[in-house]
């Protein structure tokens, strides 16, 4: 008689590969989602940083603008004052031509009555 030998077979015994299987589904999703949140990150991450720089980009536009602007009223005020000074100086040398020539009529008046008391002490 020959003796056949029974091997009994475990109902897991072919669970093995299946569990691997699982294992690496699981961790080439793991892999994938890992990626996809990195990716967004990055495009966050960007965005930011683009908004940034437009953000700063606009600031130094509006300083340029603003300092412009402040030079142009610098220059005006200083035309201004320029145009007032000429006119001041204008009239402080008319007012002291019109001085000069009163107190000219002022010494002639004098000379001659010097001279006309003269004549008429002489006299």
């Amino acid at each position: 008689m020959t003796a056949t030998q029974k091997t009994e077979t475990s109902p897991y015994e072919n669970e093995g590969p299946r569990v691997v299987y699982l294992a690496l589904d699981v961790a080439e999703r793991g892999k994938a989602t890992a990626v996809a949140v990195l990716q967004d990150a990055r495009v966050e991450l960007r965005t930011a940083f683009d908004g940034g720089l437009e953000l700063a980009e606009k600031l130094s536009a509006g300083a340029l603008r603003f300092a412009r602007k402040l030079v142009q009223q610098i220059d005006d005020a200083s035309t201004d004052a320029l145009k007032g000074t000429d006119q001041a100086l204008a009239e402080a040398l008319q007012r002291a031509r019109q001085t000069a020539r009163a107190g000219k009529q002022l010494a002639d008046k004098a000379v001659e009555r010097v001279a006309s008391a003269r004549q008429t002490i002489a006299s």
